[in-house]
């Protein structure tokens, strides 16, 4: 009975993380580690602005830019306002 409970949990927290990895990916979001920034926007995404320090201004790249990476579906979107929405 334990060992069932327990793999209940750990299905419903993999189901979780799932949804939010789902929901993540339509929105933008910003890629690229600092200090070193050589980031790829993810296969169903493209690149709508490159700045040295995302939406972080504390943490912006010596090398390279960070990306700030929107779905496809959602077309030529301004990146202002990408920026704007950005995660």
């Amino acid at each position: 009975m334990f060992s069932t409970k327990i793999c209940m949990a750990l299905f419903l927290v993999a189901v979780m993380i799932i949804q939010q990895t789902e929901a993540a990916s339509q929105h933008c979001t910003w890629h690229g580690t600092a200090p070193v920034c050589m980031p790829s926007c993810p296969s169903d995404k493209r690149s709508v602005m490159e700045t040295a320090c995302g939406k972080n201004k504390l943490a912006c790249c010596i090398t390279g830019k960070k990306k700030l990476c929107c779905p496809k579906s959602m077309g030529n979107i301004d990146p202002n306002l990408a920026a704007a929405m950005a995660h």
